[in-house]
């Protein structure tokens, strides 16, 4: 059983999956979402040759053969299945630069973020002691910094001192933290470049969080690598896998929530199973405990379109719009106006219009409205709730000044979104997470990343 004390002592992060407009969920994305201006549903894009699927709730991309015309997403250009995406085209309410859309997505590990630009290259900042910035080095930065041989991103997904990449037609790569296996290259040893994980050519949307990461693949299997000690991999066994292995009776999910003790999937009918850690009932099945090796139901007959995974807790954007949350809640993580844990979903209370994606961080959650507005709950003791102040709040509360944004993302301690094309991030700022130059400190609403280009 893995302890919250145990997380933080080792830092493991909380990531989201994403996915780009041209995805990211998160596991993510961040993270989850929902088809743009409409009812969340099941969403139509996937990267070229893939087959339907939601987002995964950690990881983020975009569909490079859609031609991205930098307005939002309309009922045929739908936001992230979970491997095409949120689009870089909504305005935002603060002053973007004047160099346009340069980003399509974003991906927030532990104390690094990393985003995939308009041409399919990914950039990241932040702390860097594995090699998580992808660049070569072991050095941290505060700007933007180039990943060292990826091209053709789709996705982007990042996980406590990792990071992976789906590349246009199904292969995934990961550099970073590797001791564990998390880069899945068959090697238990970090990389500061890109490693291809092995065997995997057909995935369709990937998450990452903590020292493990999961693919969807072509078909509806998923497959996961890296740390597997609380059952996270789902296959049976509770050890480390540095190849991919495949989850024990999934084969028909259709949308992955990664989170750093638990992993859960949206099957074909709408409902959710969850394996890993439970300790703190993140598995949703009604117990808080044993952890399990394999997939249990969450209960409850929750009709479900994308997830978004924390620590040690998940929720789930509904079909209907409205978010659903289990697991840790003792500083507000479920959103219900109760600071207690929950083994089954609870409904998070106070959301301002139809939810249409989610990001989650270690303790924290957030949603991105019909009306671009972000909204987030749970620990804001670094400003990562956004809403200009460093209380938490068990009820939603807005982010100051954000408009127009198309996905969220978040890490231990703080967040980041994307909108107009730019991304923007906020909360703590100690190892330059945030992108703006600065590698001290707390921002408790949105900055500019700078230097993006």
């Amino acid at each position: 059983m893995r302890s919250v004390t145990c997380f933080a002592l080792v830092a493991l992060a909380s990531g989201s999956l994403y996915a780009c407009a041209s995805g990211g969920d998160a596991g993510s994305a961040d993270d989850a979402e929902a088809p743009d201006d409409e009812s969340p549903v099941a969403e139509a894009g996937t990267p070229d040759g893939a087959t339907p699927a939601y987002d995964s709730g950690t990881a983020t991309g975009y569909d490079s053969s859609i031609a991205d015309s930098g307005s939002p997403d309309t009922a045929t250009s739908h936001a992230d299945t979970g491997a095409t995406t949120a689009d870089s085209g909504a305005s935002s309410g603060l002053d973007a630069s004047d160099a346009g859309p340069l980003a399509v997505a974003v991906a927030a590990g532990d104390r690094h973020t990393c985003a995939i630009r308009t041409n399919g290259t990914v950039a990241c900042w932040g702390a860097n002691e594995a090699g998580q910035l992808g660049d070569g080095t072991t050095t941290a930065s505060p700007w933007p910094v180039n990943v060292v041989g990826v091209a053709g991103a789709v996705q982007i997904a990042a996980g406590w001192a990792h990071t992976c990449a789906l590349i246009q037609g199904g292969t995934v790569m990961c550099w970073g933290h590797g001791a564990n296996g998390d880069l899945g290259n068959g090697a238990s040893v970090q990389s500061a470049t890109a490693v291809a994980v092995t065997g995997l050519t057909d995935a369709t949307a990937i998450g990452a969080e903590g020292y493990h990461a999961c693919a969807l693949r072509t078909g509806g299997a998923v497959v996961c690598w890296g740390f597997g000690q609380d059952g996270e991999l789902g296959n049976g066994a509770m050890m480390d896998s540095n190849v991919p292995v495949p989850v024990t009776g999934i084969t028909n999910a259709i949308a992955l929530g990664v989170g750093s003790g638990q992993d859960c999937a949206v099957l074909q009918d709408s409902s959710v199973t969850c394996w890993g850690d439970d300790e703190y009932g993140g598995l949703g099945n009604g117990t808080s405990g044993p952890d399990s090796d394999v997939p249990v139901a969450v209960v409850g007959g929750m009709s479900a379109a994308a997830l978004a995974g924390g620590l040690v807790g998940e929720c789930a954007l509904t079909m209907s719009g409205t978010v659903s949350c289990w697991g840790y809640g003792p500083d507000g993580e479920l959103g219900n106006g109760a600071s207690a844990n929950a083994s089954s979903p609870v409904a998070v209370t106070g959301l301002s219009g139809a939810a249409q994606k989610l990001g989650a961080g270690w303790y924290h959650t957030c949603a991105v409205a019909a009306d671009g507005s972000v909204q987030c709950w749970g620990m804001g003791t670094s400003g990562q709730l956004g809403n200009g102040n460093t209380a938490s709040s068990a009820l939603p509360v807005r982010v100051l000044g954000l408009a127009g944004a198309t996905q969220v993302t978040g890490g231990e301690s703080h967040t980041c979104a994307l909108a107009g094309g730019q991304v923007w991030c906020w909360g703590d700022d100690s190892n330059g997470a945030l992108g703006n130059g600065v590698s001290s400190g707390t921002a408790a609403a949105p900055v500019q990343v700078q230097q993006l280009f």
